[in-house]
């Protein structure tokens, strides 16, 4: 699933979450992680979907959330791992721009030095 919520978020009010990423890729294994421990740990970017696969499935639960009157404040880039990781990322946040809601990512920041983040 790329894509799901929406879900109340203490910070970004009705949130919808992306899945940018398999489960589990990070940058790091902590031991307070919500996931547990990483299963594979990465610092080298890839691509993991196709740009248009994550646009595709963001789209369809905008859509069905608002004909279901379900408000959504944000997008989020919220993956059961690392974001940053996902080679496409700053693809997936131009197609997703039309859609006239803000967008977020949470990250770990680990990788935001580099130039390609």
């Amino acid at each position: 699933m790329i894509a799901f919520g929406p879900v109340p978020s203490r910070r970004l009010g009705q949130s919808l979450g992306i899945n940018n990423i398999p489960p589990k890729i990070c940058t790091y294994s902590c031991v307070y992680c919500q996931l547990g421990r990483t299963l594979r740990m990465h610092v080298d970017r890839r691509p993991f979907y196709e740009p248009e696969e994550v646009v595709s499935s963001v789209r369809e639960k905008v859509a069905r959330a608002r004909e279901a009157g379900e408000p959504i404040d944000y997008l989020t880039f919220v993956p059961d791992g690392e974001p940053t990781l996902d080679v496409n990322l700053g693809r997936e946040i131009e197609l997703l721009r039309p859609l006239g809601l803000p967008i977020a990512v949470i990250s770990n920041a680990s990788l935001i030095s580099r130039e390609d983040v």
